[in-house]
């Protein structure tokens, strides 16, 4: 078969895709109950076929990975290949770095404990083999890191605050309210929570891209490691697991319920519209200081809340900044995107830039809420990128390879990656504007 017409029945395929995506037979990914099963899922890992074509490690990457410094993981890292091979070089860095604080607060190994349970909550076993790697070269026991797949009992008050927060904001952004911070502010500073927000909706972006690409575990990782007795049957309390399976089972689909009226999104805006935030804001001063050159003044809420992290939050500024403007997709597809992640999130922050980015495209009133609709757009290309910009916000565990294969017969693959990539930023932007309750810039 030629190529052409290779991708002419992928096309055809594609078309039935956009309308089978929801239906029952849709079966997300297989989620393992226990920890020993875990650890054969992670060992399994290693062999999975990567979404986008990733060729085998350069000399040069080989050489690089041979020297690194003291204190680090040794090795290749392919999710770090994959971004620096698709992406602009705009769009691979600080977007996906955790908190990097320098003064007191949460250290390396709490946030990958958050990590890990971000991960497990999304069941992304790429993200979940390295953050067991990286707690295992923190000095992390094997009972500790198995405890966090639990009820979490055996930790202090303050953690099981923020990993009950972390698995909430994971899960269900939507359902963010002031009781949620309320709850951290016993345990953690305002600065504090507000880096935790921060990282916590990073590694939902992560997970986001590793998944939806499949990643292959890198194979120099050990994975199959003794479990402790007590741990042998135990059931996640974390992992989406469908009530009642046995084994390695699917995961339990995340639910979300129907989208809500257009009156009843303006009504939603209107509210959000006067909110309060529920964490500080840098001043115009303090933003002018941090970015150069300076911030449009006034500055939105939502680079006023980063601001307040003068190193990792300018680096996440600069990322999201980027992804308005780096790379080949067209400016109307990526507000399509955010419109679209932010109504399945009822991200409303985000919701309302997103408008603003399609009014200016020439999308206004009420055809905006076409988008809402499952087959609203004309162009098949265009309206996979919707289907998976909806499958990926709910949950990154209902994409398999016909989603990514399909995009492939309208895209290129640097263009699918960017695709990939807008829908994780999206998913970093909404948990953070929503979890931090801001109020809509106009």
């Amino acid at each position: 078969m030629n190529r052409s017409w290779g991708w002419m029945l992928l096309a055809v395929a594609s078309t039935r895709l956009v309308a089978s995506a929801w239906a029952e037979d849709s079966k997300p990914s297989n989620v393992s109950p226990t920890r020993p099963e875990l650890k054969m899922q992670l060992e399994g890992s290693k062999k999975s076929k990567p979404r986008l074509p990733l060729p085998p490690p350069t000399d040069a990457e080989l050489t690089a990975a041979r020297t690194k410094g003291p204190g680090t993981l040794p090795g290749i890292v392919n999710n770090g290949r994959m971004r620096k091979l698709y992406l602009p070089a705009e769009l691979v860095g600080g977007g996906f770095t955790r908190g990097q604080r320098r003064e007191p607060g949460p250290d390396f190994a709490f946030q990958t404990k958050l990590f890990w349970i971000v991960s497990r909550a999304n069941n992304c076993i790429y993200c979940q083999g390295h953050q067991e790697a990286k707690l295992a070269s923190a000095g992390v026991t094997e009972e500790v890191i198995a405890a966090l797949d639990g009820g979490w009992s055996e930790f202090t008050p303050a953690e099981r605050a923020a990993f009950a927060f972390t698995k909430k904001l994971t899960l269900t952004p939507q359902m963010m309210t002031d009781a949620d911070v309320d709850a951290l502010r016993g345990h953690f500073s305002n600065r504090a929570i507000t880096e935790m927000i921060v990282a916590v909706a990073g590694f939902n972006a992560m997970n986001r891209w590793t998944g939806s690409l499949a990643i292959p575990q890198e194979g120099h990782r050990e994975f199959l490691t003794p479990t402790l007795p007590q741990f042998e049957q135990s059931r996640s309390q974390v992992a989406p697991l469908d009530p009642g399976a046995q084994g390695l089972a699917c995961a339990a689909p995340a639910k979300r319920k129907p989208l809500e009226s257009p009156g009843e999104v303006e009504a939603s805006l209107k509210v959000a519209r006067s909110r309060k935030p529920r964490l500080p804001l840098a001043s115009e001063a303090q933003v002018d200081a941090l970015l150069s050159p300076a911030s449009s003044s006034p500055a939105p809420a939502w680079v006023q809340l980063l601001a307040m992290l003068p190193e990792a939050g300018k680096a996440r500024i600069e990322l999201h900044r980027n992804a308005e403007t780096a790379g080949k997709l067209d400016k109307r597809l990526r507000a399509e995107i955010a419109w679209i992640a932010a109504r399945h999130d009822r991200a409303w922050y985000a919701l309302n830039i997103a408008r603003e980015r399609l009014a200016a495209l020439g999308v206004t009133g009420a055809s905006v809420y076409t988008l809402d609709q499952p087959n609203g757009e004309s162009n098949l290309g265009r309206r996979l990128v919707h289907e998976l910009a909806r499958k990926l916000t709910v949950d990154p565990a209902l994409i398999n390879d016909d989603d990514i294969e399909g995009l492939r017969a309208h895209f290129s693959d640097h263009e699918v990656a960017e695709v990939i990539f807008q829908i994780t930023e999206a998913a970093f932007f909404d948990r953070l504007t929503e979890a931090a309750g801001l109020p809509l810039d106009r």
